[in-house]
């Protein structure tokens, strides 16, 4: 039987994965699905470690100044998007991610091309369950709030929200950077364990796990990443016995939950403010006018 060593890695990548991918959540809350959620864990992760490593920053101090720098990225990113939409606001987010990581590859003071060595092991089970708990509750306090519910108007209709006064570039830009903060709280988490920071990190492959975990779980609520990432974290680990066929079977399990639920296994369910008022609370039946009174004009006393 597989002792604690074993279960260790798994446990410690499960909590970092659901930090990053509540990070893609809050983003996604206004309409935006980045592609670049690998290139900004990149960017906490590079920063931490030069901090920590060239700097001698203590690691919680050097955690911040990662979420605070991936905040600023993200920001900057929300900005130059504002006017885009659906393809071509992808298309950008990628061809960011992509641009981090030629940059990365070609800056010998980040270790360039060899990656990015001599990180001090900071983060283990409780570090990591830390940060996946900080995460939780600033994407559930976000997704409760006034700012959050503007977030999910603009993005199931930009024009109506900006009608009623919500500013569409302002809504993005804070979800754009409070996401872009988790994911590089747990960019910096993970290259304190992993030890190396690779620029082939950065690209759109390694993002891509991000949007699965999403997709998988739902991107409406909550909780659906979360258990996107939990079940995609640990099936590929509970799917060992097929030994070369793992990864077939985990492509199969994806596809299957994709084809059965679109929107994925958990949907969002409406509260009390999504559903139209009543204003008859009885039972009394409605008051009807005729089309006769409503043409016949009414005299003033």
């Amino acid at each position: 039987m597989p002792n604690y060593a074993f279960f260790e890695p798994v446990i410690i990548f499960t909590l970092m994965n659901i930090a990053m991918v509540l990070g893609l959540y809050v983003t996604a809350m206004s309409g935006q699905l980045s592609m670049a959620t690998a290139a900004i864990a990149g960017v906490g992760g590079y920063a931490s470690g030069v901090l920590t490593v060239k700097f001698g920053l203590p690691f919680i101090l050097s955690v911040v100044a990662a979420a605070t720098l991936a905040a600023l990225v993200g920001t900057a990113l929300a900005l130059i998007t504002a006017k885009m939409r659906d393809f071509i606001l992808k298309l950008t987010t990628l061809a960011f991610g992509e641009a981090l990581s030629v940059l990365a590859f070609n800056w010998d003071y980040i270790g360039g091309a060899n990656s990015f060595t001599g990180l001090t092991l900071y983060t283990g089970v409780g570090t990591a369950l830390i940060g996946a708990l900080i995460a939780l509750f600033v994407a559930w306090r976000f997704d409760r709030s006034r700012l959050g519910f503007a977030a999910r108007a603009v993005r199931d209709d930009p024009l109506a929200a900006a009608s009623m006064g919500i500013s569409i570039v302002e809504i993005r830009a804070i979800t754009f950077a409070l996401g872009a903060a988790l994911v590089g709280m747990g960019g910096a988490m993970q290259a304190h364990y992993v030890l190396v920071i690779s620029p082939h990190e950065l690209g759109f492959f390694v993002s891509l796990n991000y949007i699965i975990f999403l997709l998988f779980g739902g991107m409406y609520t909550l909780w659906g990443p979360i258990l996107g990432a939990i079940i995609l974290t640990v099936l590929p680990e509970t799917l060992r016995f097929a030994n070369e066929y793992r990864m077939i079977l985990y492509g199969l399990i994806i596809v299957a939950v994709v084809l059965w639920h679109p929107e994925g296994l958990i949907r969002r369910r409406p509260t009390k403010t999504d559903r139209a008022p009543d204003i008859n609370l009885g039972n009394e039946p409605r008051p009807t006018i005729s089309t006769d009174e409503l043409l016949t004009p009414q005299t003033t006393r």
